[in-house]
Order: C-alpha cells, then structure tokens, then sequence
C-alpha cells in the first residue's frame, strides 16, 4: 500500500459522486462537499502497529483544497491528536511500554458536524452509496495496516464496523463493514473473529477529546488495558 495508490482509489468512489445529492452544503459550510476535497491519514511505513486509533471523518476548515493525505508527524499539535499522544506518554511513563501507532478515519469527506451523515447522507441511496464505497477503501487498508489493537473512539464509527448489525425481519441491519465480534474473557474486551489475517482486539469508547470525552479514570483504565493486551500479544517494550 503506498499513499499514491491509496489516494487513487479514495479519489475514483469520491469524485463521481460531484452531479449528485451527495454534493451539497452542510448546516457549518456554503461550501459543497465534494468541491472541499478529500483528506487522509497516511504513515509511510505504518504496518503491524500495535495501536490504531479510529474516528469517522475529518473536520472542515473552510479551506478548499486537492485531494491529499497527511502525516502522523503532521498533525500531533492538533487538539484532536493529542489525546492519541497523551495514551502514547502514560504507556510509556506508566508502563514502559513504548508503542507503534497511527490513525485512520473511515471516511475522507471533509465535515465538522458529525449529524450531517446520519441527517443528510444517510437519507437517500446516493448518500448511502458514497458512505459504503468509501468504507470498502478503508476496509482494505485497515487490514493492510493489521494493528493488534484498535481504538474506536466514535459510536458511528462502531456502527459502520458492524458492531451494531442485527436481524430485523429476516434481513441484516447495519452491518456495514460486516465485522463479527466476540467478547475474550481472558482479555477482557472485544476482538473481532472469523477473519483470518485480521483479528485485533478492539476498544469502542467515547470520544477521547472535547466536551463529550472520557473521563480520567475511564482514560487510565482503558492505558492499562490496552498495556495488558500488548503484553499479551507481544507488543513492543521500551
């Protein structure tokens, strides 16, 4: 996987979505979606990590631009990546635990309010569409970048996973990427099953930043946790 291929296929579900219900201004931008361009994260070199941390999408900063990625390094002074940064120091501090680390929305539209998808995309088949096609990009490169643990600090996020799918009248419901999950008693969390090559623990939380973020004695408990499956699963040791 190389950011430039990465880029391609993000680009080829995203731009012919531009003549479309998807192409539209939100409640926070005159500004259309498709014309604000697209954006990811991407580490050269990032495989096999221990910790990948996962959100929706990213923000909108009123500033148009191409399609184009971005650089653990270039987003740590950023408030919404310094709660990554801070897990990364109390393993260290606490634990000794040196980590590999990196980040990935599922989504690359850029959109500050996270209501827009459910209130406006979701609403309609072309919406629903452009969500699924972007997930499958995403899916491939998730797996390409086979983290021990993940992070997912956002309840839609948890429900693209699959998490949430269920049976309603005989038909699946929200199974989106279509992850199964069991619980492992002898971790104490969740980890995805029945896909070989790929089966991470996962920790679904809230958001670890702003208003709504976790509280200081969830934030140490989830530190341990996560220091406890490294452990257990051959994570690196400072």
């Amino acid at each position: 996987m190389t950011s430039n291929l990465l880029l391609k296929k993000y680009a080829s579900t995203f731009n012919k979505y531009k003549n479309t219900r998807v192409n539209c201004s939100s409640d926070k931008s005159e500004d259309k979606l498709i014309e604000r361009g697209l954006e990811f994260q991407f580490d050269e070199g990032a495989k096999n990590l221990d910790v990948l941390f996962v959100g929706i999408n990213p923000s909108y900063n009123g500033i148009k631009s191409e399609a184009k990625h971005y650089t653990k390094q270039q987003s740590l002074n950023h408030h919404y990546f310094k709660s990554f940064v801070n897990i990364e120091k109390s393993l260290i501090n606490d634990y000794s635990r040196s980590i590999s680390w990196s980040h990935i929305d599922l989504l690359v539209f850029r959109e500050t309010k996270q209501s827009f998808i459910k209130d406006r995309l979701l609403k309609h088949d072309d919406g629903v569409e452009f969500i699924w096609q972007q997930l499958q990009v995403s899916k491939s490169y998730l797996e390409w970048l086979n983290p021990k643990v993940l992070v997912i600090a956002n309840s839609l996020a948890r429900t693209f996973f699959g998490a949430d799918k269920k049976v309603v009248k005989g038909k699946v419901k929200d199974e989106w990427l279509g992850y199964d999950f069991i619980f492992d008693k002898t971790s104490g969390t969740r980890k995805i099953a029945n896909n070989p090559g790929f089966e991470p623990y996962v920790f679904f939380t809230s958001m670890l930043s702003g208003q709504r973020a976790l509280d200081n004695g969830s934030k140490e408990r989830l530190v341990w946790h996560i220091d406890r499956i490294l452990k257990k699963t051959g994570g690196n040791n400072s």
